[in-house]
């Protein structure tokens, strides 16, 4: 657990580390599909009831500790998410959300 929540915390650090301004809350999105080979993430940052995503966000290193949290948790808990959401909101708090369900590049048309 205490690697978990280290990575948690390296993901958190890196979204403040290249925020585009000061923002009152946050979320971070990673989803991926092994078999179709693809992953798909994003950093929405909110300021006065606005979202904007950052042109020139920096996700390396956010991706790489998306990938050790699965596999982290994976090997603890046999949970193998597809989906992780991250959010900070406005008083500082983390909230964390894994889905299970496997994800497809086709799901945005689909709904």
């Amino acid at each position: 657990m205490h690697n978990q929540v280290e990575l948690l915390n390296k993901i958190v650090q890196e979204v403040h580390k290249y925020r585009p301004f000061d923002y009152d809350s946050w979320r971070f999105e990673y989803k991926f599909n092994p078999d179709e080979g693809w992953s798909e993430y994003g950093v929405f940052f909110f300021r006065n009831h606005t979202e904007y995503l950052p042109p020139d966000f920096n996700y390396d290193l956010i991706i790489k500790f998306s990938q050790e949290l699965h596999d982290e948790m994976q090997s603890h808990t046999g949970g193998d998410w597809r989906k992780f959401i991250l959010n900070l909101d406005e008083q500082g708090k983390a909230k964390t959300q894994f889905i299970y369900e496997i994800q497809s590049c086709m799901d945005e048309f689909n709904d």
